[in-house]
């Protein structure tokens, strides 16, 4: 009985040292699989997005995922949305899903290295070692800028405000200027005029800066384009938590003309940030 029993120990440690062993060879078998992608480093996207639907304030959506020539790969690891909130500032008013502004304008709080940070952590905790120095200023390749806004009343009239990045519109009765400000650029007015019927029907207006060989500013209105050449330089982005305005320029002192409305306004670096 002594000798069966030693038998069957001796053949369970057996068993035991054979499955060790198996879970060696296939830990073994998929680590240089994660040791690549971790080398590859990561990325993020983040994006912008003021819809008025319900309230005033805005939504800052971030997404992270390994390093793919810059942009965070899909399926992205993790991503989070935070809310932007603003105070109405004046007459400026959300109702029937867009803003209305009438002598007033939205003051809001954004803070964007806060949220890359907090959706890093977060994606580090799925996978060890997702992570990024989020940088005080923050270089962009492109950035754009779309809004639907209807005026009413001629006139410049600011749409986004950032400290480094900003634009506006200038309907008058039949032409339509856009205008940017970018740092280190300064401003890019568009340069002729954007024509289109400006006053009284609803338009989508795009700011796009891209560098792609040489940098430069597409405007459009509607169907209507024009490009803007621009000095080769990225765009430094301020990311700890700043104030940004709609309908508002605090540089120039300007606001939007009274019967001013925005139906949605969204902004987001195409490059997905850097990796």
């Amino acid at each position: 009985m002594k000798k069966k029993s030693t038998l069957s120990y001796r053949q369970t440690r057996r068993i035991w040292m054979a499955v060790l062993l198996l879970g060696a060879l296939l830990l073994g078998a998929f680590q240089p699989v994660a040791t690549a992608q971790a080398e590859a480093g990561f990325a993020y996207y983040w994006s912008l997005t003021f819809d008025f639907d319900s309230s005033a304030d805005g939504r800052l959506y971030v997404a992270v995922g390994y390093n793919e020539d810059g942009a965070p790969q899909e399926p992205f690891i993790h991503s989070q949305t935070f809310a932007v909130s603003c105070q109405r500032v004046g007459n400026a008013s959300v109702s029937g899903g867009m803003l209305k502004l009438n002598g007033g304008y939205l003051r809001c709080n954004l803070d964007l290295q806060n949220a890359l940070q907090t959706t890093f952590a977060a994606c580090n905790a799925i996978v060890p070692g997702c992570q990024l120095e989020i940088e005080k200023y923050e270089s962009y390749a492109h950035l754009r800028a779309t809004a639907q806004v209807l005026s009413s009343s001629p006139g410049e009239a600011p749409i986004f405000y950032h400290q480094d990045a900003s634009y506006g519109i200038n309907p008058q009765s039949s032409t339509t200027q856009i205008t940017a400000s970018l740092s280190p650029h300064g401003l890019i007015p568009s340069s002729p005029v954007v024509r289109t019927p400006a006053l009284g029907v609803w338009h989508n207006y795009e700011a796009f800066y891209s560098c792609d060989g040489g940098c430069d500013m597409a405007y459009k209105v509607g169907a209507a384009q024009e490009m803007v050449a621009t000095a080769n330089a990225e765009i430094p982005i301020y990311t700890p938590s700043s104030t940004i305005y709609i309908g508002f320029n605090p540089a120039t002192g300007l606001v939007a003309p009274a019967g001013t409305n925005i139906n949605s306004l969204f902004v987001d670096p195409p490059n997905h940030g850097n990796g």
